[in-house]
């Protein structure tokens, strides 16, 4: 008896230990990381490449890149585990799904706005200011976003609290970090609930390509293609649209996520991913 109770002490992780390797301290790390690699890889590129012409697409690429094999460290490093959620398998196929439903999204809002008068085509811009800058920029965002809320904090406090309160967690944090200019309470409430329904994207999948590519999809398809501002971001895109109507419907100076429209597609898409994160969880 006192032999066996020796070996299991022997073994018992020490007391530091048991605090760097708990939930909130692996959280703090986490975004430590994550947030570090974004911030210091632009200053770093424009220290060594002074041409601004040389900085047009592939530091957004970069930093993106650097952001997930940060991440590969942090979980080898802190939780010794396969890393599922960065696992290739399935990989383009969940990532073109995501594409298509995060260019459905807004293209559902758009319609909802024109269908009711409050959005115009007054015109076109040259096909290049769609292209290959935004849609870096936007891939990287939404790389950095979904790596931060969901691979971190969402999956972390999930394992330690359950879904819901990771939910409204992950909900609550997405949108206090979205807070700006021009930001209204039903702009922060659809930020809330683009969270919500980034999460349910993840607990659909386990993996970060799905929640990734709709996040991207949106900003991008809203920025470069109909010329919206995204989350207070004024955007010069493809289309030159014109929006009229109060701003709760249009959304104001903070763009479409600040309109009663963009609350019902993205309420929508949630309960679409939620249900699918349940099927999955019980097949």
């Amino acid at each position: 008896m006192s032999t066996h109770t020796l070996d299991v002490a022997a073994v018992k992780p020490s007391r530091f230990k048991r605090i760097v390797f708990s939930a909130p301290v692996r959280i703090v790390l986490g975004v430590l990381a994550v947030g570090l690699t974004a911030a210091l890889t632009f200053p770093a590129v424009k220290a060594l490449v002074p041409l601004k012409d040389n900085r047009f697409v592939w530091p957004f690429l970069l930093a993106g890149a650097l952001v997930l094999l940060v991440y590969r460290g942090y979980v080898k490093l802190m939780e010794r585990r396969p890393l599922a959620e960065l696992s290739v398998r399935g990989a383009p196929a969940e990532f073109g799904a995501g594409l298509l439903i995060g260019a459905a999204a807004v293209a559902a809002t758009i319609g909802l706005l024109a269908a009711t008068g409050s959005y115009r085509i007054a015109g076109f811009n040259p096909w290049s200011a769609a292209i290959a800058a935004p849609l870096a920029e936007m891939l990287f965002v939404a790389i950095f976003e979904e790596v931060l809320f969901r691979a971190v904090i969402f999956r972390i406090v999930e394992r330690s609290l359950g879904s819901w309160p990771a939910l409204a967690i992950c909900a609550l944090l997405f949108a206090l970090a979205h807070l700006g200019d021009g930001v209204s309470a039903l702009a922060l409430a659809n930020t809330a609930l683009a969270g919500l329904m980034l999460s349910a994207a993840w607990m659909a999948t386990r993996r970060l390509w799905l929640c990734i590519a709709i996040h991207a999809a949106w900003n991008y398809t809203l920025g470069a293609v109909f010329s919206i501002a995204v989350s207070g971001h004024p955007a010069k895109g493809l289309i030159i649209g014109q929006l009229s109507g109060p701003d709760w419907i249009t959304g104001g100076v903070y763009g479409l996520e600040g309109s009663a429209w963009t609350a019902l597609v993205m309420g929508a898409l949630f309960v679409v991913l939620y249900r699918r994160a349940r099927q999955t969880a019980v097949q």
